[in-house]
């Protein structure tokens, strides 16, 4: 067998003596690198909607939103209102999280009425009879450079009444 050239030699090069905690460490690097791929499977990463609601006396208000979130993401957020009394002036008002460094794409029904109010949007649409609902949604992309935590609460008035709010926050991943 030909000796190796120059600086090589058979035992550490080929039999990687003194080296074997080595292949642990690589091991554990592709573990981790592999892992990510399946916890964003498994939903750690954002996507899945969650429910949550609230009711006062006049109406109940619940909202459907992922609650992880990961740049570029475009996810859908739902917001039910079920009067109990005639509502004159629905008006939903959403924290600053829900625009803050997100795109809106689309906004379904489109609100008569547009606000802004110390950095909380106000959407107010047309009259809701008693017994009935009304669905507004919102259609959103993260942009890539959000992380962070946000609060995304959501309060309901009638006109300028306060109905009830749910409050919730999101959490965005790079």
């Amino acid at each position: 067998m030909a000796e190796p050239p120059g600086h090589l030699s058979l035992e550490r090069h080929r039999n990687l003596a003194g080296r074997g905690h080595h292949i642990w460490t690589r091991r554990a690097l592709l573990l981790a690198l592999f892992s990510l791929p399946v916890l964003g499977l498994l939903n750690v990463f954002g996507q899945h909607p969650l429910s949550s609601q609230a009711s006062g006396p006049a109406a109940s208000l619940e909202v459907t939103a992922p609650n992880r979130l990961r740049g570029g993401l475009i996810y859908q957020g739902r917001f039910q209102i079920k009067a109990r009394t005639a509502l004159e002036e629905p008006t939903l008002v959403l924290d600053k999280g829900w625009f803050e460094s997100m795109t809106l794409n689309a906004l379904i029904p489109d609100p008569p009425r547009q606000d802004d109010r110390n950095g909380h949007t106000l959407l107010g649409f047309e009259p809701v009879p008693a017994g009935k609902s009304l669905t507004v949604w919102l259609y959103f992309q993260v942009n890539p450079t959000n992380v962070g935590h946000e609060s995304q609460g959501v309060e309901l008035r009638d006109g300028g009444t306060f109905i009830t709010r749910v409050t919730r926050s999101v959490t965005i991943f790079p």
